[in-house]
């Protein structure tokens, strides 16, 4: 039986379990409901659910709408049947946060199977990052240029994730986990990232926000070090 979560946050307090009766109900067909995003890591900041539906025989989206529309709360949705592949920043975010709900949660192992990355791969993530510090750079509304800002730092923690993944040649996602399989002096350096880029600058918005750019700039490069040393690590 799925534990009733309850967390008071800027929306409402929710039933994560009966929010799955509704969309079982809505859909007999589903085999498995995946919580993943903000909700799994910071319940009482999160402003939505975001959910991964697999189900043997797709309904039409409206359905999946209509059954979550009495909550008090917004719901992402996302869809699929068995074997239908999902983009890879959703396969990357379930890789990493994904919990099961409802079902047998072969669906964690089918949505992120091809989520195995190169060193390559890994520096092609930095376009992300500076992308979204670009529009952070641009954005004049205050609140979503702090945003911009923390998720761009988030996007360069992720990047140095995804780098360890491959030192280790890992499918674990879990910070702490990699961190501790990580041999010296890499595990300290990874852990200085994430103290600095994924809680303190993301989570809490403690970054510098007089020079946010200069800011940006040096954990780039700092990052871009540290992937570099762990391939020369592993080509050792």
């Amino acid at each position: 039986m799925l534990e009733k979560i309850h967390e008071t946050n800027a929306i409402a307090q929710i039933d994560l379990e009966e929010i799955c009766r509704a969309l079982s109900d809505a859909d007999g067909d589903i085999r498995d409901i995946i919580l993943f995003g903000s909700y799994v890591y910071a319940p009482s900041l999160a402003r939505d659910v975001d959910l991964l539906i697999t189900t043997n025989n797709r309904k039409d989206y409206q359905i999946y709408l209509d059954a979550v529309a009495d909550f008090p709360v917004n719901v992402d949705i996302i869809v699929r049947e068995p074997g239908e592949r999902i983009g890879d920043d959703i396969a990357r975010s379930i890789k990493a946060l994904g919990q099961v709900l409802t079902g047998s949660g072969e669906t964690l192992e089918e949505v992120t199977e091809r989520y195995m990355l190169s060193f390559d791969q890994v520096r092609e993530l930095f376009i992300i990052a500076d992308e979204s510090q670009r529009n952070a750079q641009e954005e004049e509304n205050p609140f979503l240029k702090d945003r911009r800002y923390r998720n761009s730092f988030n996007e360069l923690f992720d990047v140095a994730r995804d780098a360890v993944m491959v030192y280790l040649a890992s499918s674990e996602t879990r910070w702490g986990q990699l961190r501790h399989a990580l041999p010296k002096p890499f595990d300290n350096r990874f852990r200085q990232i994430i103290d600095t880029l994924h809680i303190s600058y993301f989570y809490n918005g403690e970054y510098p926000k007089e020079n946010p750019d200069k800011e940006y700039k040096r954990w780039r490069d700092v990052i871009e070090r540290f992937v570099i040393d762990l391939e020369r690590g592993l080509s050792r």
